[in-house]
Formats: C-alpha cells, structure tokens, sequence
C-alpha cells in the first residue's frame, strides 16, 4: 500500500515537475502567432487603396489650407474653373463648416468650385472612417492598447493668424454715388472688435490731398467703409490693411464704378389716322326746303353731318355754316358725339329770295334751301303817275286820275291786295269813277269836278290810307 502510495506520489511530482517544460513553448507560439497576424493586417491596411479624394490630395502639392484657398480665390489671377481645378488635384487639408462656405462663396467661389470642395470633404470623411476599420487586429487575444498621447498644444502662431474678408469681392457704385463697403474681420475663428481697418486706394476718388478711407469693427468684427466715387467711370482694385498688424493672406476687392443709365422713354405710340369725311354720306340731313315768313325762325334747325366712307359718324370735325338771305342762330363750331352740327334759321327780309345754308369740310362743299315768303300787310302804297303819294293828292279840276294801288309788308315785299276800296267825302268836287284789282294790285279811278277840296280813303287788305284831295 506505502508502495502504491510512493508510487503515485512519483507520479504526480514528475507530471507537475514536467509540466512547466511543456507549457513555455506553447506559450511562446501563440505570443509569435498573434503578433503574425496585427503585422499582417497593418501591412493589408496600409496596402489597401484610398477614396478617389485622398487619392487626388496625395498626388500633387500638399493639400490645401484654408488661407491658401483664399489666395487663390483674392489674391491670384485664376479663374473659378481653375481654382476648382487646383481643389480637385490636391483636395483640402480642412473639412469647412458652414461660416467657411459661406465665406468662400461671397470670395468668389462659384458653383463648380463649392461642387470640387464638398467631394473633397467626403473623400476625407470616407477615409476615415475606413482607416480604424481596416487597422483593427482580427485577433482576440490583442494586446491592450496604449493610452493615447495627450493632445499636442495649439500652434500660438496659427491661432493668431488675422484673417480680413471683404463681404462683395466685386462692389458697383454710379459715378457720383457712395461706395459702401463692408469687410469682416476675424482671428482664426473669432471675431476681432475695435479694430482700425484702412481701404488703400479709397483717397484717389475724393481728390488730392485726401486719405484713404478708414473704419472701425464693431463687436460682430464688421467694419464698413462709405466713401464718395468720384465722377470717372472704370474699375479699380482696392486692398484692406489693418492697422497696427497684419493680416496673413492680402484682402482686395474690385470696385465698378458706372456711369448712369439713363432711361430713354420709347417713343409716344402714333395715334391713328383720323377718319376721313365721305362726300357721298356727308351733307344735311334735316331743316332742307323750308318755307316760312321773311323775318321770322324756321321751325326746325338744319342738321349737318358728317361719316366716313364706312358710313360711322366722325366727332369733333370742324364745320363752316354760312346764310345768303337769312341769318343762324346757335351754331356749333364741331360736330358732337353724332357727328352732327345744328343751327336754327331766320329768314331773311327778301321774299321770294331763296334763303341758301352751306356747309362746308375740307374741300365738301353742302347747300341747303329755304324759302322765304312775305310777312302779312303792313301798309299800302298809293301812285300817282308813278310818284308815291303821302298824305296829299293834287288834281286838275275836270280831269280823270288813275291811282294805283299796292299792299307792302314792314320789309316792303308786295303783298296781294284783297278788299280793294275807295270813297270821297264831297262829289262835287271829287268822284271814284271805277275800282279795280289785279294780281299785282289794284287802280283807283278818280275824276275831278269843280275847284275845291276833300277827303279820299283807300281801303284793301284790311289797311286804310287817307289823303286830302285838292282839285285846281
């Protein structure tokens, strides 16, 4: 039993004496094991291809910074294709937040240079977040990793970089007019108040003798410059200076100045051609062939029109009235709404005398004819031997007299004679030996008797003439 015993205790004092023997090497393999692999995945990363971006930052210069990108963008002569295209060759060495944008656009950057900057942008966040990835070890067993190194101070040089960015790279003003101007002033990322800023090459549009013009920044780090333009149109390059330090990337910008436009009005619309008078549809139209007494209004007006040849009445033409015997009341000058002129008429003294109305546009000549006749008696007319008698008639005793007898109106137009009359007072001394009448008038015989003297009366158409006859 003791030698069982001693036996088994051999035993378990060679296993745990040989143990530690088989043990270290195996040890030692896994160790060599592991570090083959992380030596195999960092040479695998650092073989594997980077994104297109970082590709194109690594084959030319050196990436871009951001004052280096506003060199190009102020300070160089390249276009915006071309400074887009220095962006796509050597990408940028900052990933820009949204103030940057904002800043590189109102620089001059256009559309293609913002595209090139924003592929850039994701090519760098790509290769990011692909380097960890592919840099972790596959190993389970990997060694735990040192911690990191604290991070390094920042650059006092870089942090104190004074950075002035005019906010219109291109600025436009009329000859005559103020310039304003604001630039905005910052270090690094920070606002800079208080500052004195100086717009060189401002004093030669306020004359000789005059300074540059200056401005101060408010607490935003904003200055603004008003200055007058001058009278001379062109276009001028003025810089940013900080007084008192110095900025590290120049800051210029482009002053247009304009002469007015003015604005020449279109010329005035001609206006239509006024419509013609057509002789065939313009004349009188009311007031033709009246007839009515010397003196007196007609009863209706005549009426004058004018139209075109479409037959639509012309407005506001001139139109001549005029009379032969007769007169016009209350003539219009123009043709109204209508195309039509009015007047009234008034006969004139002569009856038996047409009374004519012309009305005369342009070169249309148009009458129109009335007819006059005599007003109602107004005396009678006594002849003897052709000679009118007034009051008195004188006759040889034992001889006949003929008088002859006519009716007149007020205008001294013969009236029809009706009802024609004679009578004596005394028959010795004067008889009415016949009475007669014609179309014309009438005639009086009268023969005279022994020396002495009466009265005659003469009655027709309701007139009375008396004379006192004397016989010789």
């Amino acid at each position: 039993m003791k030698r069982m015993q001693s036996d088994e205790c051999r035993v378990q004092s060679s296993a745990g004496q040989s143990a530690p023997r088989s043990d270290r090497p195996l040890q030692f393999s896994t160790l060599h094991s592991s570090l083959s692999i992380i030596a195999l995945a960092l040479l695998l990363l650092a073989a594997a291809p980077l994104p297109a971006g970082a590709q194109n930052a690594g084959a030319g210069a050196a990436p871009l910074r951001k004052t280096d990108l506003i060199r190009l963008l102020t300070g160089s002569a390249l276009t915006p294709a071309q400074v887009a295209a220095e962006v796509q060759q050597n990408c940028l060495a900052f990933t820009p937040t949204a103030r940057d944008r904002a800043n590189l656009v109102a620089l001059g950057a256009d559309s293609t240079v913002m595209a090139r900057i924003d592929s850039c942008a994701r090519a760098r966040a790509a290769a990011v977040v692909r380097r960890p990835a592919a840099a972790a070890p596959p190993v389970a067993a990997a060694p735990a990793p040192a911690p990191p190194a604290p991070p390094a101070p920042p650059d006092p040089v870089a942090s104190a970089r004074l950075v002035a960015v005019p906010l219109a790279s291109r600025v436009q003003v009329p000859v005559r007019g103020t310039a304003v101007v604001n630039v905005a002033l910052k270090r690094g990322s920070d606002a800079v108040a208080g500052a004195r800023l100086v717009l060189l090459g401002s004093a030669r549009f306020a004359g000789d003798g005059a300074a540059d013009a200056t401005a101060v920044t408010d607490e935003r780090g904003l200055a603004q410059f008003r200055f007058p333009a001058g009278g001379t149109a062109g276009t001028f390059r003025l810089a940013v200076w900080v007084d008192g330090d110095s900025l590290a990337v120049p800051a210029e910008l482009q002053l247009s100045v304009v002469a007015p436009i003015v604005a020449v009005p279109p010329p005035a619309p001609r206006p239509p051609a006024a419509p013609l008078p057509a002789a065939d549809r313009t004349g009188f139209v009311l007031g033709m062939a009246q007839r009515g007494r010397v003196g007196e209004t007609a009863p209706l007006p005549v009426v004058f029109e004018v139209r075109d040849s479409g037959g639509a009445a012309i407005p506001g033409v001139a139109v001549s009235l005029s009379a032969v015997n007769g007169r016009l009341l209350g003539a219009q000058p123009t043709t109204d709404a209508q195309g039509q002129v009015r007047a009234q008429v008034v006969f004139g003294e002569r009856a038996g005398v047409p009374t004519v109305i012309s009305g005369t546009v342009g070169s249309i000549v148009r009458q129109a004819t009335l007819f006059p006749t005599a007003a109602p008696p107004s005396r009678l007319v006594v002849l003897l031997d052709g000679n009118a008698m007034a009051g008195q008639v004188v006759l040889l005793a034992s001889r006949a007299a003929q008088l002859r007898i006519f009716c007149r109106d007020r205008f001294g137009n013969p009236v029809a004679l009706a009802g024609l009359q004679a009578a004596v007072g005394d028959e010795r001394v004067l008889r009415v030996t016949d009475v007669t009448s014609d179309t014309l008038g009438g005639e009086v015989t009268v023969t005279a008797g022994k020396a002495g003297s009466t009265n005659l009366v003469i009655q027709g158409s309701g007139l009375r003439a008396d004379f006192s006859a004397l016989v010789r």
